[in-house]
């Protein structure tokens, strides 16, 4: 079967420069630009002088500002955004701003500003400076995080220099192995940890260092390393609980509403399951996908070869905590159990996209079950849903992740990094992974500790 290279991943792709990004993206007429903000103004706050510069030649301080903020308005899927909005967050973020390291004020303060609307924010900062001698650096970070926390999507976020690498391209937390969300009553993903709001373990790898300390899926994290995680931007806490993947560190959790457990994990190097495939029952044959790296389709491949020895009129595809991966994975895998013809569709301001699947897969006959759960997301949704709407696939299990966005990731030029969500994605049929997941045609608890076989027998008894 021929390979499917498409230029969009949900959840990674390769990081490109941002002015290599910013020179192949269309934009809009209507985007605010630095272009738009010329002018060089100087003040002081007290005794602490400052100027304000737009971004053609920002200090490092300002770098990751000016760079996010041309991102956003250049690829995010509901571009352009307000300028006046990411500068009302970023102003809120210095009023909560709570880090304690000073440094000598500067002889001027130098603000870099990607819109004149975020002078006001660069005045704040200078009395601040003033009266506290803050440091700025630090200060602008939080400032971006917010931006990009508050402002935008769920899926779009920062990562400041000192975090990057911490986050992986599929969710997980690296040097930890857990998968984590954070939604409100109605389903809502949120970025900001609270109590209407907690931070809960979707789903703990096998094998790794979050398991082997205890930790279990529908677990509250409530602190990591004794600071609690309410106020906390979601991407705050995950970079914090994987560090620099070296190390230990400490969790507290609520577990079934009742008794705070105190965990210590030491962190190391992910192990990530393969592709497993068997024959549990006569006739029924059971494929595992664990993720979509780019290696996922051809070790499909290779199971199917496998397991059509037997000629099974069953497969049972088991995507529970699939958090996900590249798309082309996903349109490939999907390519082995769809003959031609669409597989998703994604949406941007200005672009429209079809994938389709190839020809010649190995599994378009079978009779198809998937399982899925909480922690099934982004590229697995996309196979559950594309399988139920071309195959005719019965999705057994309980509501997916919720992941409609694609995402990139872009390196920045003070060393973080920024991922943003520059598309929508839907099933053949238009349905959306988005507002809550997709909900299976039969609901059924499937807990990690039962066999393959009570696995399948209990997914072929739910669809009789």
């Amino acid at each position: 079967m021929a390979a499917i290279r498409k230029p969009l991943a949900l959840f990674f792709i390769t990081v490109v420069a941002c002015g290599q990004a910013a020179e192949s993206a269309g934009g809009s007429s209507e985007t605010p630009t630095t272009s738009a903000f010329l002018a060089t103004t100087g003040t002081s706050v007290d005794s602490q002088p400052y100027k304000v510069q737009n971004c053609a030649s920002p200090p490092a301080t300002f770098s990751a500002m000016c760079q996010v903020y041309e991102l956003i308005q250049e690829w995010h899927v509901d571009r352009p955004w307000p300028s006046s909005e990411l500068a009302d967050v970023a102003l809120r973020s210095l009023e909560e701003f709570t880090r304690t390291e000073t440094e000598p004020r500067p002889r001027i303060l130098v603000c870099a500003v990607p819109h004149e609307d975020f002078s006001g924010f660069c005045a704040r900062l200078a009395q601040m400076v003033h009266e506290s001698g803050i440091a700025v650096g630090p200060a602008v970070d939080a400032a971006v995080t917010a931006m990009t926390d508050l402002g935008l999507d769920p899926f779009s976020h920062y990562v400041p220099p000192e975090q990057a690498g911490s986050f992986r391209a599929n969710g997980l937390v690296g040097g930890v192995g857990l998968l984590l969300d954070a939604t409100d009553a109605v389903g809502s993903k949120c970025a900001v940890i609270a109590a209407t709001c907690p931070l809960q373990i979707v789903f703990v790898v096998d094998g790794n260092p979050a398991a082997e300390a205890g930790l279990q899926a529908g677990d509250f994290v409530v602190e990591i390393d004794g600071e609690p995680v309410d106020g906390l931007g979601f991407t705050a806490t995950s970079t914090a609980m994987a560090g620099n993947e070296t190390g230990s560190v400490e969790l507290v959790v609520e577990r079934d509403g009742g008794a705070l457990l105190t965990f210590t994990i030491e962190r190391s190097e992910l192990i990530i399951p393969t592709v497993s495939v068997e024959l549990p029952l006569p006739d029924v044959g059971y494929l595992r996908i664990p993720d979509f790296r780019d290696d996922i389709p051809s070790l499909v491949e290779g199971a199917l070869i496998n397991l059509s020895k037997f000629e099974p009129g069953t497969i049972v595809i088991d995507l529970r905590d699939n958090p996900g991966g590249l798309i082309d994975a996903s349109v490939e895998v999907a390519s082995e159990f769809i003959s031609g013809g669409l597989v998703l569709e994604s949406f941007a301001p200005d672009e429209h996209l079809e994938y389709a699947a190839t020809e010649g897969g190995l599994a378009t006959r079978e009779r198809l079950i998937v399982l899925v759960n909480q922690g099934t997301a982004s590229a697995a949704e996309i196979l559950a849903g594309a399988l139920r709407d071309r195959r005719e696939a019965v999705i057994v299990g309980t509501s997916t992740f919720g992941k409609d966005a694609v995402q990139i990731p872009f390196m920045l030029r003070n060393g973080g990094e920024f991922y943003v969500a520059v598309a929508r994605w839907a099933t053949p049929n238009g349905l959306t992974a988005g507002n809550g997941g997709l909900t299976p045609d039969r609901d059924l608890e499937l807990t990690m500790d039962m066999s393959i076989e009570e696995v399948v027998q209990a997914a072929l008894d739910a669809v009789s």
